[in-house]
């Protein structure tokens, strides 16, 4: 029996670890729309990505939320769908449109069945191109963000992210800045128009297809739906801001009244996604998330859940961990942190370990063969294809001592910036033994530099 197990595994891991890469084929339309046609697997599927170079990043003071409302409001309705009739079409398609923004990019995102790409191009590039912006789903959008986002009413995890971002780039960076009931009021109908006219253009964009398709039949449908597409402002995108500094120990501490818990934040230096130690880190990391969940939730008993997530954008590469924990147990476990953090950078991992780590990769990277899935993984916009398409025989080739040393770098004790959310009433006697402790108020967001 366990020599039939042992069979198994190895079948399953040759089988998995040799696992297709799609191909790329690039080209750009007569507009600067960049095309990216990636050929994958055998299911009659497409994942259709647009991408623009617009995120927080872009935001200047006074525009905190655009890119995320934005976004959002794509999907509401357009000057040939109704929102309604968005939605009725997807679902009978068999479709799913989505839209995100971050600090680099907005994305909208649709999948469809091969056969049905035409009239799904033609539902997606309606909503991305003629959005209908109206005046009653921007203020129902803009009274939900007021209502969420009101520092004494955020979820405390939430709260804990929103002012890790401001202790991390303050309120000069627009990745620092958030959105606040008055600056959200001021929005307009008009102001959005003007910056999806601004910022949505052939040239700032990039549409990526990826799944199993005849490649001329699908580049006669994107010439057909965006190949028209033209912007007054055919600009790409430029900024430059600078990268967040965390040179020592830094804890901050937001007000959440009635708050029955504490959110702890800490934010430390990683490499971006092109760095040579990229890989290495994630790994690392792979095993650090194992040790923290081991000594803080199972011995220590602090919390339900942690983790420590590599956060790598265009201006701030950071891995941030985060757990919520007991109120009196919030110094205890900004204690037990340390030690624990002090440990894995002073204690070398095992090769047992390292192996682990390594197969837990591999196998995460090669289950997953939907064309969303794949498109995310290898997306040539974010990643260098060409490099990326070797990431198995890269992880193959990594050492335990690349990963020691890459510990040895990123994994350095009493060096991060925190940020604890709570009740203050009920932690008061705690952040007292906090030496050089920053206190913040909700007003504290409200500054547009």
């Amino acid at each position: 029996m366990k020599k039939l197990v042992l069979i198994v595994i190895v079948a399953f891991a040759s089988k998995a670890f040799s696992q297709e890469v799609p191909t790329l084929e690039t080209y750009t339309l007569k507009n600067g729309l960049k095309i990216y046609l990636m050929q994958y697997g055998q299911i009659p599927s497409v994942n259709v990505k647009f991408m623009i170079n617009t995120g927080d990043k872009n935001e200047v003071p006074g525009q905190q939320g655009y890119c995320e409302i934005t976004a959002g409001l794509l999907l509401e309705g357009n000057s040939k769908y109704t929102q309604e009739q968005q939605n009725d079409l997807a679902f009978k398609l068999g479709g799913q449109l989505s839209s995100a923004a971050n600090f680099d990019y907005t994305t909208i995102s649709a999948n469809f069945l091969t056969k049905d790409l035409d009239l799904g191009m033609d539902l997606f590039s309606s909503a991305i191109l003629h959005p209908s912006f109206s005046k009653e789903k921007i203020d129902q959008r803009i009274s939900y963000l007021i209502d969420y986002n009101n520092p004494n009413k955020m979820d405390i995890a939430d709260l804990s992210g929103v002012y890790s971002d401001l202790f991390l780039y303050g309120t000069s960076s627009p990745l620092g800045r958030n959105y606040y009931k008055t600056q959200l009021k001021l929005i307009t109908p008009e102001k959005i128009k003007e910056f999806h006219q601004f910022n949505y253009t052939p040239k700032n964009a990039g549409v990526i297809i990826c799944g199993n398709f005849a490649s001329a039949e699908v580049k006669a449908i994107v010439e057909k739906y965006f190949g028209s597409w033209q912007s007054a402002f055919g600009e790409i995108n430029g900024v430059a801001l600078d990268f967040p500094q965390i040179k020592k120990k830094e804890i901050a501490f937001i007000n959440r009244s009635g708050a029955t818990q504490c959110a702890l934040q800490w934010n430390k230096l990683a490499p971006g996604i092109k760095d040579k130690d990229v890989l290495a880190f994630r790994v690392a990391n792979s095993i650090f998330n194992v040790v923290l969940f081991s000594e803080i939730r199972e011995k220590g008993g602090k919390t339900y859940s942690i983790g420590s997530s590599h956060r790598a954008t265009q201006f701030s590469n950071l891995f941030v961990t985060a757990c919520s924990v007991r109120s009196e147990e919030m110094v205890n476990t900004i204690n037990l942190f340390d030690k624990t953090l002090q440990n894995f950078a002073a204690t070398p991992i095992t090769q047992a370990d390292f192996d682990k780590a390594i197969t837990k990769m591999k196998v995460g990277l090669m289950s997953s063969e939907m064309p969303e899935n794949v498109s995310s993984t290898y997306n040539p916009i974010v990643y260098d294809f060409n490099k990326r398409k070797n990431y198995l025989n890269d992880l193959a080739a990594l050492k335990l001592e690349d990963v020691q040393k890459v510990i040895k770098k990123y994994f350095t004790p009493d060096v991060y910036k925190l940020v604890v959310s709570g009740d203050e009433s009920v932690v008061a006697g705690q952040l007292a033994s906090i030496k050089g402790l920053i206190k913040y108020k909700a007003a504290d967001l409200e500054k547009d530099n």
